[in-house]
């Protein structure tokens, strides 16, 4: 997107110059950059998915097209037990509300955050993706990595003959857009993943969707400014827009 400047000329004429493209920020009512887009938001895990009584359902298993992996994790969580779960849930609602100012329409993976719900298992979130025709499904998750490490990355599939092969360069369109389009918002980039960029062969997610799609990983839970962050609603607020500002870039180009 370019910002048009309007310069006046000696005769008091107004003529529009063209600055460079601008920074990517939440839309403004009349602003609808992603009209027409229908985008999947799948904000990773689910707080139920550690109750004992979803156990059965835990333990189901998928080919992904390299290995057999099971439906869903508990995720991770900051030192003082804030869930992994509970932050995407809370990103991901406050990404919405942003795609939808912006004109999109969204779907969501999971309707709720709670113990007394589970899943859905991974592959079935690509599913939803791939049935409801979505112009891209970004998945939302936070890393429990080492306490120094901190910033996001992506994660992109690698070529797998039969199952991305259909879909690998727009899905590398997409985490190489997204890594841009946060990173010129201000999101702090990963200093543990080289190029903000992981290509993942066993993601199933990445595997089984047939849209555009990408996971990120919004930063580390394990790190202590990191976690005040994503422990605050300022800070949920704040991951929502650096990802808002990676999708519209997407979109823009």
């Amino acid at each position: 997107m370019r910002r048009a400047i309007a310069l006046v000329a000696a005769t008091g004429v107004a003529l529009l110059a063209f600055a460079g493209p601008a920074a990517a920020h939440p839309p403004a009512a009349n602003d609808k950059p992603l009209a027409g887009k229908l985008i999947l938001v799948d904000p990773g895990h689910q707080l139920g998915n550690s109750n004992p009584r979803f156990a059965k359902q835990m333990a189901q298993t998928f080919f992904n097209g390299a290995i057999t992996k099971g439906c869903n994790t508990t995720g991770t969580a900051t030192n003082a037990g804030y869930p992994e779960s509970t932050f995407t849930w809370k990103v991901g609602t406050r990404l919405k509300a942003l795609l939808e100012k912006a004109g999109a329409r969204v779907e969501m993976t999971r309707s709720d955050n709670s113990r007394d719900s589970w899943g859905p298992c991974v592959w079935d979130r690509a599913k939803m993706a791939n049935r409801i025709g979505a112009d891209a499904m970004v998945s939302i998750h936070a890393d429990g990595a080492t306490s120094g490490s901190k910033g996001f990355f992506a994660i992109t599939p690698s070529l797998i003959k039969g199952w991305t092969d259909d879909v690998v360069k727009k899905d590398r369109r997409l985490a190489t857009s997204m890594i841009a389009g946060m990173k010129a918002a201000g999101a702090p980039p990963s200093n543990y993943i080289g190029g903000q960029l992981m290509v993942s062969r066993d993601t199933t997610s990445l595997n089984v969707s047939n849209v555009p799609t990408v996971t990120i990983e919004v930063g580390n839970m394990r790190n202590a400014e990191e976690a005040r962050r994503m422990s605050s609603s300022a800070g949920q607020k704040q991951y929502a827009e650096w990802l808002y500002a990676g999708i519209e870039r997407y979109f823009s180009r």
